[in-house]
């Protein structure tokens, strides 16, 4: 007894078997085309894959019958135009999924097909991988406005790997323009959408030559072959900054603390005034985060935070319905109320213990600390001062404690985050003690005393990667990156000239190289914008892995190339 295996899996795509009207037929007339099969198929994900160049005037649709399918395009074709009919691999056998592959139709409503083809990569712009389903226009009108205003004339769709091909092509000179278009308009419509450009008009060539090719190892023939150019593009793709600026989100969420979101990060800070009280720049502290659009007041003064309503006024730079940044006026209703507390028995009352509020902070030390890293601290609360004596940094050497000496520093950026700057020695153990009352906020509160045991790594531990560049041309950013999904940036230089770098006190793991040309000479990268006709700036990747040993030096060689 046993059960029926039913045979071996299926591996096959299905096969064209005939098409109507045929496939690269001229002199076409109406809209209507059925492609035959050897088996029945499925459509997968086809509103995505498949695409029809030039564009249409309306959708069109795409219906299975039977083993066919049937493609309605409408009755609005152009005369005397070829028209491509992509499926991508959205075409897959009904039993396993196998899937035909990147099959196109095409055909001419004139007497001649056009076979001129545009074909390249897109990649985004700051990491270099390729990007799928990207939308390639090709516009014969060359205005910058067209990908604003304008359907192109042709249009192509990026696979897997970042390629397309924008084949059967007309004579004549195009402007490109990439878009991953979110509402299928075929159209441009601001920051949100991810874009590419090229700065230059490309004109499509063909050139035929000839090649003697073996038949059999004794014979050969010679051949005719057409090379198609440009067959080599590459587009950067990018999402510009968005310059929309207007509040977002605002809320009380203590009593001291107010807190206003914004769409972009703030080159200005709010000006801010409570109705019905006395205020003026000391009855608060301005906090920023590190990408500037959030603002935080804490409030100082009692008289103010202590009222469960505020009536502010901000005053702040908004952009306006022609995008210009403009002055803008906001009264806004910020109420706060104490939340409730259960009630408790009196006996309850009686044996809880009545908990004294103090100022609180954290630290990033742990039993093992890095060499090159300062013990860094964050407040919960502006942080009003502090006692430089009562914290104390002792090294143990044998059974003697030895003081090191060490400065404490504020942020440069962040309100409530400190630095204790230390030049630590090699595995080496240490303890901080700081005293209670050490720090006070802005509201008298005093911290508790605060100890911790550690130990330095031995330097040993670390690796080191000695990177000697050259062709730089301008200045760039050198980084090391950990070679993870995440690509978590561990050390970065910026340099102006070739020359060795040194990256040291590296966790022996696997890393690669990022290169940033920084053009601006900002200290970071930059995205593009097209109104300005400004390309992302340029990022390279060398992917080749390098493996950090502990005690160990390793040399590495890298090359800018200033072409795609």
């Amino acid at each position: 007894m046993g059960y029926p295996i039913g045979g071996p899996k299926d591996e096959e795509s299905p096969v064209v078997e005939k098409t109507s009207p045929s496939n690269f037929s001229t002199e076409v007339k109406g809209g209507k085309v059925n492609i035959y099969f050897n088996e029945f198929v499925q459509l997968k994900d086809i509103n995505e894959k498949f695409v029809v160049s030039p564009p249409l005037d309306r959708k069109p649709t795409v219906n299975l019958r039977g083993k066919s399918i049937y493609v309605d395009m409408g009755d609005s074709l152009k005369a005397h135009t070829t028209y491509t009919l992509d499926f991508a691999d959205g075409i897959a056998d009904n039993n396993e999924g196998n899937p035909l592959g990147n099959f196109k139709y095409v055909f001419s409503t004139g007497k001649e097909l056009d076979s001129l083809s545009i074909q390249g990569h897109a990649v985004n712009a700051f990491t270099n991988l390729p990007i799928e389903k990207v939308q390639i226009y090709a516009y014969s009108n060359h205005q910058d406005s067209v990908p604003l205003t304008t359907i192109p004339d042709y249009v192509a769709q990026t696979d897997t790997a970042g390629h397309f091909n924008l084949s059967n092509l007309k004579a004549g000179t195009y402007k490109l323009f990439a878009l991953v278009d979110g509402n299928r308009d075929y159209k441009y419509n601001g920051p949100g959408e991810i874009i590419g450009f090229l700065d230059t008009l490309l004109t499509p060539a063909a050139q035929t030559f000839q090649k003697l090719d073996s038949i059999t190892p004794d014979s050969s023939a010679l051949r005719t072959y057409t090379a198609f150019s440009p067959a080599d593009l590459h587009i950067n793709l990018f999402e510009e900054e968005n310059p929309l600026l207007y509040l977002t989100k605002f809320n009380r969420s203590r009593r001291e603390k107010l807190d206003f979101e914004f769409s972009y990060k703030r080159t200005d800070y709010l000006k801010i005034d409570i109705l019905d009280i006395e205020d003026d720049a000391s009855s608060f502290l301005i906090e920023s985060n590190s990408t500037r659009d959030t603002l935080s007041y804490w409030f100082v003064d009692s008289n103010i935070y202590k009222r469960d309503t505020l009536i502010a006024v901000l005053n702040y730079l908004k952009t306006d319905s022609t995008k210009q940044l403009v002055s803008f006026s906001d009264t806004l209703k910020l109420n706060f109320k104490d939340p409730k507390k259960a009630k408790q028995t009196k006996k309850q009352t009686e044996k809880a213990k009545i908990k004294k509020p103090v100022f609180e902070f954290k630290s990033n030390l742990k039993s093992i600390h890095d060499l090159n890293k300062s013990v860094e601290f964050e407040f919960n609360e502006p942080l009003s001062s502090f006692i430089l004596d009562s914290i104390h940094l002792v090294k143990m050497v044998d059974t003697l404690e030895v003081a090191v000496p060490f400065n404490f520093v504020k942020d440069s950026a962040l309100l409530r985050t400190y630095h204790m700057n230390v030049k630590w020695e090699s595995e080496t153990n240490y303890r901080l003690d700081i005293d209670s009352a050490t720090f006070e906020n802005i509201y008298a509160l005093k911290s508790d005393a605060f100890t911790k045991k550690f130990k330095t790594k031995e330097l040993e531990f670390y690796g080191k990667i000695l990177l000697k560049v050259e062709h730089v041309h301008q200045p760039v950013i050198v980084q090391i990156i950990e070679n993870n999904k995440n690509e978590s940036l561990v050390q970065s230089k910026k340099i102006y000239a070739d020359g060795l770098l040194t990256f040291d006190y590296l966790e022996p793991k696997t890393y690669i190289i990022k290169i940033i040309e920084d053009w601006n000479d900002n200290g970071k990268w930059d995205t593009g914008n097209y109104n300005l006709k400004l390309q992302p700036e340029t990022v390279h990747y060398f992917r080749k892995e390098i493996k950090v040993r502990s005690n160990w030096d390793v040399e590495e060689n890298v090359v800018i190339s200033h072409e795609h």
